[in-house]
C-alpha cells in the first residue's frame, strides 16, 4: 500500500486534481459555459481513471490486510483439493486398466473354460538379468505356484519359479532355464522352445531337435503343444524367422520371433489350474532338462 501512495501514477491523479480544482474555481468566478464545457470534455474521462485507480487501491488494501496465516490456509486447502483429484485419477486409471484385464480374462475363459487365471502386475525387475526375468505383485495368497504358466494375450511369457506370498518370480521364455515343447501350428513338426545368452540379448528363441527333412519354414506360427504338464497346449509361442543348421549337432533348429516383448511387458496372467497341469512333473523339477526335453521331443513334444 505504502508503494503505491509513492508511485508516479499517485503523483499524477494528485496533480491532476489540483487542475481540475483550479478550472473549477475559475468556471466559478467566471460563469463561462465554454469553459464548464471543456472541463466536462476533461474530467469525464479522468472520472473513470480515477474510479479505476480507487477500486484497484481498495482490492490491494484488503489484500494486504490478509495476514500469511490466512494466506498459508488457503494454500493449504488448495493443496489438498489438488492431492483428493489426484487420489482419484489414479483410482479411475486403476479401474480403467482392471476393466481392460477383465475383459482379457472373460475372452480367455470363454476359449478355455478349464483355465483359472489370476491377473498380476510387473513390480519388479532387475537391469542385470539377462533374460529379463522379473517380480509380479501376486503370490501364494492369490493361488499362484511355482510351474504356473505366465501368459498374456498375446502368448506365452515364462513360468512361475518361486512364490512368495504376496508377490512371485517369473522366469521368462528367453531364460536358459526355460524349456517349452512345442509344435508348428502348420505342419504339425513338433521341437523344444529354449535359448540362451546370445539369443535373449537378440529377444530371439530356437525350436530346437528338428529332423533334417523338417517342413517348418519362415513365417509359421509356433505354439505349445500342451505335453509335459508345464503350459497347455495352443498358446501362441511366436513365429518363424529361418531354419538354420545347429551348431552342437546334426540337427536343425528353428530361430523363433516370440509374440510377447518380455523386456517390456507390464501386466501378465498366471494360469493356476488348466487341464492336465502337473502331469509330467511328478519327479518335482521345475524345468526338464535338455537330454529329457530331447527324449520329450522325439517321442512329440515334452
Amino acid at each position: 500500500m505504502k508503494d503505491f501512495f509513492h508511485s508516479n501514477g499517485f503523483k499524477l491523479l494528485i496533480t491532476v486534481v489540483f487542475i481540475m480544482f483550479g478550472l473549477m474555481l475559475y468556471t466559478a468566478s467566471t460563469g463561462s459555459s465554454i469553459t464548464a464545457n471543456l472541463l466536462s470534455l476533461i474530467s469525464t474521462p479522468m472520472q473513470k481513471v480515477s474510479t479505476v485507480v480507487t477500486n484497484n487501491a481498495a482490492v490491494a488494501a484488503q489484500n494486504a490486510t490478509r495476514t500469511n496465516e490466512e494466506l498459508a490456509a488457503e494454500n493449504d486447502a488448495l493443496k489438498k483439493q489438488v492431492d483428493e483429484l489426484n487420489k482419484k485419477l489414479i483410482k479411475y486409471y486403476s479401474y480403467q486398466q482392471e476393466n481392460a484385464q477383465l475383459r482379457k480374462f472373460l475372452e480367455l475363459k470363454s476359449e478355455n473354460q478349464d483355465f483359472k487365471p489370476v491377473s498380476a502386475a510387473v513390480i519388479g525387475r532387475d537391469p542385470n538379468d539377462l533374460f529379463y526375468n522379473f517380480q509380479i505383485d501376486k503370490g501364494s495368497l492369490a493361488g499362484i505356484s511355482v510351474n504356473d504358466p505366465v501368459i498374456t494375450e498375446s502368448g506365452v511369457v515364462g513360468w512361475i519359479s518361486s512364490v512368495n506370498a504376496s508377490y512371485s518370480r517369473v522366469t521368462t521364455i528367453l531364460s536358459a532355464d526355460t524349456k517349452i515343447s512345442a509344435i508348428d501350428k502348420v505342419n504339425r513338426d513338433s521341437g523344444v522352445i529354449s535359448s540362451d545368452i546370445k539369443l535373449a540379448d537378440s529377444g530371439v528363441l530356437k525350436l530346437g531337435y528338428l529332423t533334417a527333412n523338417t517342413t517348418v519354414k519362415a513365417g509359421d506360427i509356433i505354439v505349445t503343444s500342451g505335453l509335459g504338464g508345464m503350459y497347455p497346449r495352443n498358446l501362441a509361442i511366436g513365429t518363424v524367422n529361418a531354419v538354420k543348421n545347429d551348431p552342437y549337432d546334426v540337427s536343425l533348429y528353428a530361430e523363433i520371433t516370440p509374440f510377447v516383448d518380455v523386456k517390456t511387458v507390464r501386466d501378465v496372467m498366471v494360469i493356476t489350474a488348466f487341464e492336465g497341469q502337473g502331469q509330467a512333473l511328478a519327479d518335482g523339477s521345475s524345468q526338464p532338462s535338455s537330454s529329457s526335453a530331447a527324449s520329450s521331443a522325439s517321442s512329440g513334444g515334452k
